[in-house]
């Protein structure tokens, strides 16, 4: 289950990262991408808890 939550994650944040590495402001959207990361960083960390 949580194998596939991961999964799941991660092509969102490949897909954000497709989108947003299309957009002319590349430092907004790296900003934005690490925000995001770490979204995803914490809500991996506490599902495993």
């Amino acid at each position: 289950m949580s194998l596939v939550l991961c999964f799941l994650l991660m092509s969102l944040f490949f897909m954000y990262s497709f989108v947003l590495s299309r957009l002319w402001r590349k430092k907004i959207a790296i900003r934005l991408l690490l925000y995001i990361q770490d979204n995803v960083t914490l809500i991996v960390f506490l599902n495993k808890k």
